[in-house]
């Protein structure tokens, strides 16, 4: 009985980091930057890769049942929008068609920004872990690069892989 408990426990612990958090318009409505974006295959999130998404604007509608996420890529020079629904499943993420399947949770919210986990798996099958850092202000604290870190340790993407994309960001100029 006690090694159940220990398992149990252990299987708690383990998926705790996996759970969505509750989302409402009013935090959501609005316009968006993209502030870092990290990837465990890095080159989907470097300059021109498919991933690297600067978010514009996001909405959400039906008790945010839905996410409407307007963001662009920059692809060989050339800015590319895309707006994307999300539709929120069982479980709690959101899934939506962009460069293959996607599902998307917010996994952390703190101090105005959102922290999104991604999975993608793209026309190959391959998946692709993302953490996506956005919020309506200038810049990150301290606390909220701090979190960042955390989550990219959680989510076993290395921490040279994190892109900061605002200084990046042509499109919007």
């Amino acid at each position: 009985m006690v090694k159940f408990l220990l398992i149990a426990l252990a299987l708690g612990v383990s998926c705790a980091h996996h759970e969505s958090l509750d989302i409402s318009p009013s935090e959501i409505d609005g316009n968006w930057r993209t502030f870092y974006i990290a990837a465990d295959k890095e080159e989907k999130v470097k300059m021109n890769g498919a991933l690297r998404a600067y978010f514009e604007h996001m909405e959400c509608n039906d008790d945010c049942g839905t996410l409407k996420i307007k963001f662009h890529v920059q692809m060989n020079g050339k800015c590319q929008t895309h707006t994307v629904v999300g539709e929120k499943q069982e479980d709690g993420r959101y899934t939506t068609d962009y460069s293959g399947r996607n599902y998307f949770e917010v996994v952390r919210k703190k101090d105005g920004a959102l922290f999104f986990h991604n999975v993608n798996v793209d026309e190959s099958g391959q998946e692709t872990n993302v953490i996506l850092v956005a919020g309506k202000g200038e810049t990150l604290s301290k606390a909220q690069k701090q979190e960042l870190g955390k989550l990219v340790k959680e989510y076993n993407i290395p921490k040279e892989n994190i892109q900061h994309l605002a200084p990046t960001d042509t499109c919007n100029q």
